[in-house]
């Protein structure tokens, strides 16, 4: 174990940031410039504008300054996963806060609490700039957000089709050609991935991306009322798919043992099969279970069908065009005709019933970008990613001004104490950027999500504020993940 003092431990971790801050800058706003990364895949690069394929594929030998780095890799990926974009705007924010932060002579603690203490103020001075808007209006918000008009007139063009609530998935067409259809979709909330290490996404892989869900299309899904108690009861599905063609498979469960989950996790882990296990969530359980199994045409393990794990058929699982899952929501496209269902369920007419009704009827599209080359298409997928994802949250929050003007605005707004002040030059920052970018836009019409900036302020000052305090670096010696849980004693679900 090494301990480094505190000046040499503060400097080392600062200039870490500033050099994935410096890349991460150039590439800000409408006038930001694209990043070559080496890549180990044919061709040896790949063209990227994203932050978090940028700082994800950033390495740094100093240790002290690879603090730095992972500081920042976590930030983008709480900002990606928060509100999926914004994470360029919320890097350049906590760079500014931590070096002014550092620089000043205040108790940490003290300005922790301070900084803190600003994120309500900012945020209630979001609301106030905020504009709702309805699927009419998308157009500026998914234009700022992917920085192509090519993608932002083909998301105002889908989004008053499928609705304020409706999925939109992205994936590549194969071809030169750009298009998108109308389909049959559902998201059901609260129910992610039991375990972080089921994530499996292909397209995450190839655009240099950290795999934070897990992406199937046509996989057999069990869904089980019935408690999973020991590997015997999955056992004999498994060795069928294993002995069989199908290699992926989706359980929909409430109840599982840890001794099962880590034997699956395993399993998943080996590559003899693509395993996914999906918590079903708390409310409404019973409901969204039967709602599952229709999407997916799957009979439900449980006494009331008379299925155990004991006669448990293939021919019992279901299935579906492609499954989306990350830690949070479930994404079904493709799914089974449920016209029936929703009848009877419009026929009921109950608060439960009608409920039910809603998470089903929502709409779906699938937009297929059209690329002559990977390289292109990674870039226009990531774009797009970013923004539907802007699009589907300013139509849940509405919209404020782009390009930084907001929160150039808003840090006129606070006090002339030095936190105050060590926030104002924080959030005038991403604006100062773009006008250094040549972005031309500026204070133009371009509008970004209410929600992407509130979560950009407060995943920056909530990281940075919590580093401030940090005045010495620890480091441990080089260990695999697996040894360190061990020798922390440790499960995976600790």
């Amino acid at each position: 174990m090494n301990n480094i003092i505190q000046d040499e431990a503060v400097k080392g971790m600062l200039d870490g940031v500033s050099q994935v801050t410096s890349v991460i800058r150039k590439a800000y706003g409408g006038g930001g410039q694209n990043v070559i990364i080496r890549t180990k895949a044919h061709p040896g690069y790949m063209t990227a504008n994203d932050a978090e394929a940028i700082v994800q594929s950033i390495q740094i030998k100093d240790k002290a300054q690879e603090v730095g780095l992972l500081i920042l890799k976590e930030l983008c990926s709480k900002q990606d996963k928060t509100a999926g974009n914004g994470r360029k705007t919320s890097l350049i924010i906590a760079e500014e806060i931590l070096k002014a932060g550092y620089a000043s002579t205040m108790d940490k603690n003290t300005l922790c609490r301070e900084l803190q203490a600003l994120i309500p103020i900012v945020e209630k001075e979001i609301d106030t700039q905020t504009t709702l808007i309805d699927v009419d209006d998308v157009l500026s918000v998914a234009t700022t957000a992917s920085e192509s008009e090519e993608i932002g007139k083909l998301l105002a063009e889908i989004y008053p089709q499928i609705g304020k609530n409706g999925i939109l998935t992205i994936e590549g067409s194969g071809t030169y050609e750009t298009s998108y259809k109308i389909t049959n979709g559902v998201r059901f909330e609260m129910t992610g991935m039991l375990s972080p290490e089921m994530v499996h996404d292909e397209e995450a892989i190839k655009d240099k991306r950290k795999e934070t869900k897990a992406v199937y299309e046509n996989p057999l899904i069990l869904v089980t009322k019935k408690k999973i108690v020991t590997d015997d009861d999955i056992n004999p599905l498994l060795s069928e798919m294993i002995n069989g063609d199908k290699r992926e498979l989706v359980i929909f469960t409430n109840d599982m043992d840890s001794s099962v989950a880590s034997m699956l996790i395993g399993l998943h882990k080996s590559k003899r099969l693509n395993i996914l296990v999906i918590k079903a969530p708390v409310m409404w359980q019973d409901m969204v279970f039967d709602d599952f199994a229709k999407c997916v045409g799957a009979t439900i393990v449980e006494d009331k069908t008379g299925i155990n794990f004991k006669n448990l058929k293939l021919e019992h699982l279901g299935t579906c065009g492609k499954i989306e899952v990350d830690t949070e929501d479930t994404i079904l496209t493709g799914i089974q005709d449920i016209t029936e269902h929703c009848k009877e369920l419009q026929a009921k007419g109950d608060d439960d019933s009608l409920l039910r009704l809603s998470w089903l009827a929502t709409k779906s599209a699938v937009l297929k970008l059209g690329a002559s080359n990977h390289q292109e298409l990674s870039m226009k997928r990531l774009k797009s990613n970013d923004s539907n994802r802007s699009t589907y949250l300013a139509l849940q929050s509405g919209v404020v001004k782009g390009g930084g003007v907001c929160m150039y605005d808003i840090a006129d707004t606070l006090s002339t104490t030095e936190t105050g002040q060590i926030l104002f030059h924080a959030l005038q920052a991403p604006f100062k950027q773009n006008i250094i970018n040549g972005c031309k836009d500026i204070p133009g019409n371009i509008v970004d999500s209410a929600m992407v900036i509130k979560k950009a302020v407060r995943n920056a000052i909530g990281i940075a504020s919590t580093i401030l305090t940090a005045s010495a670096i620890v480091y441990l010696p080089d260990l695999s993940p697996e040894e360190i849980a061990l020798q922390t004693n440790q499960s995976p679900f600790q």
